[in-house]
């Protein structure tokens, strides 16, 4: 199904992680936080570190932004220019790791945006597509995660709107069966052309839990299933994997299931 596996691995984790990853095959998605942003934006040689490390074991990278108390569609303009702040961070960090996508949360709650899609779609598309251009030019991909979303519907107006083969959909399947009140067939055949990205966890319905695939009640069988039939192509599929004394059970479990040739 596909070829490797990234892993979600936090920046200050990165120094004991990578070698396990490179021995197993599989690639990082740094997590970035804004306490990491602003360690960085002091001391940048632990990046000089990380540059070189994947170069010596010839890696690719994958990267997820801070998401924290921040809001991409937010209708108050300092908070909205605090948000795109912390991203041009990430895209700065970004210019020397060249990552193959760079993950960001959508800020869609319905509660917070009186369930109006459309305040949410009008502020987002301003936020977003000087952002695009931004990330064009540095030759990565932009991938907007579903999070609260109980419908993929204004997901698929901001990416049909922006229209950039750069900006795209990152499906977190976990977050899909926690939130979703919609069929997983439906989801993905309304986002299918636009999904750049999979975050790949299980859980049990109640919380986020990040468990190894087959702990949880998400049916894996029928997603692989669907992404196959659709023929679903995304650059990155990241095990979004939070106890780290799991992997190598977790890493089995995608291949004795025939997700990771």
């Amino acid at each position: 199904m596909f070829d490797r596996l990234f892993v979600h691995t936090p920046f200050h984790l990165f120094d004991e992680a990578i070698d396990q990853l490179a021995e197993l095959g599989l690639a990082p998605e740094i997590y970035f936080s804004a306490l990491h942003l602003d360690q960085l934006s002091v001391d940048k040689k632990p990046l000089a570190r990380v540059k070189a490390k994947l170069e010596e074991y010839s890696l690719p990278c994958s990267f997820h932004g801070p998401f924290l108390d921040l809001s991409p569609a937010a209708y108050d303009s300092k908070i909205a220019t605090a948000t795109k702040a912390r991203f041009l961070d990430i895209f700065a960090i970004a210019e020397s790791l060249q990552p193959e996508v760079i993950v960001l949360h959508s800020g869609y709650e319905r509660w917070r945006f009186n369930q109006n899609i459309n305040l949410w779609l009008e502020q987002s598309l301003s936020f977003w597509r000087p952002l695009v251009k931004r990330v064009e030019d540095i030759g990565s991909a932009l991938a907007v995660e579903n999070i609260f979303e109980t419908t993929p519907g204004g997901l698929r107006m901001l990416y049909d709107e922006i229209a950039s083969p750069a900006f795209g959909g990152c499906f977190d399947i976990g977050h899909w069966n926690l939130f979703a009140k919609m069929d997983l067939s439906e989801w993905l055949g309304l986002l299918q052309n636009h999904i750049i990205a999979f975050h790949l966890h299980d859980n049990r319905g109640k919380f986020d839990d990040h468990m190894v695939p087959g702990d949880g009640f998400i049916n894996f069988a029928a997603f692989k299933s669907l992404v196959e039939t659709y023929k679903i192509k995304a650059r990155v599929h990241t095990f979004e994997l939070h106890q780290r004394e799991e992997l190598k059970r977790g890493v089995e479990w995608f291949k004795q299931n025939d997700f990771l040739h």
